[in-house]
């Protein structure tokens, strides 16, 4: 048998236990309003910001050229082609003429050995072929890189002419970037950031069409591969 106290503080533990219940279910519900209130504030900050940064990417967009289009239409591309040949033609004749005089300077060192030559004479043969190549083959691969080194600066130089033409379009437009067409690769882009054809028209009103000169009818053969020779200096099987 419980007492009257006992059956009292009971009593009082279950009125207690459904209040603490039902307080506690309102405080779930404040804290399901105040999380949802958060994340609507949180949308309408990313929102704002987002809108922010689409104004911005319209007042200072990318343009988009294809400056080998552009080059074509002004003809640079080519009349960097032909110069670049009659610059090669130039350097293979000067090729031909130095591959001659180390030529003529081989065979008159295999002739002053005779017909059967010491051992000294064959090293020398040996010697003489080995230096008159590697000069050879060092002047060829300067030549190779003189016009490979004409080529970056032709191009360079048509570059640094049409930059200003084609921010000036840009600007024009709103935009702040020019990036080419091809390189780095586009993936997508509006036709309305396009100012090839604008830029195009531009650089021939400053002036950057081109003459194109004529192509040399005759291309000069490259040399051969080097100083043929030294077979006297080989020893005797």
């Amino acid at each position: 048998m419980h007492s009257p106290v006992q059956i009292f503080h009971q009593k009082y533990r279950l009125k207690k236990s459904g209040l603490f219940k039902w307080f506690q279910s309102r405080v779930c519900v404040l804290n399901k309003l105040r999380i949802l209130n958060m994340n609507k504030f949180i949308l309408a900050t990313l929102s704002s910001a987002l809108f922010l940064l689409s104004a911005q990417a319209q007042q200072g967009g990318v343009a988009i050229l294809d400056i080998d289009y552009v080059a074509r239409e002004l003809g640079v591309e080519e009349k960097v082609r032909i110069d670049l040949i009659s610059m090669q033609n130039r350097l293979n004749e000067e090729l031909q003429k130095t591959q001659a005089k180390l030529q003529e300077q081989m065979s008159g060192v295999e002739e002053s050995a005779g017909e059967n030559p010491t051992e000294e004479q064959r090293r020398q043969i040996m010697a003489t072929n080995q230096q008159l190549n590697s000069e050879f083959n060092r002047l060829k691969g300067q030549a190779q890189q003189a016009l490979a080194q004409e080529r970056v600066r032709l191009i360079n130089e048509f570059r640094i002419r049409l930059e200003p033409v084609a921010l000036m379009v840009a600007k024009e437009k709103g935009l702040d970037v020019v990036m080419m067409k091809v390189t780095p690769p586009v993936f997508a882009y509006t036709s309305s950031v396009d100012i090839t054809s604008a830029t195009t028209a531009k650089a021939v009103e400053a002036g950057m069409k081109v003459e194109i000169p004529e192509e040399p009818e005759t291309p000069v053969a490259a040399p051969g591969d080097g100083i043929e020779g030294g077979e006297k200096g080989k020893a005797e099987e």
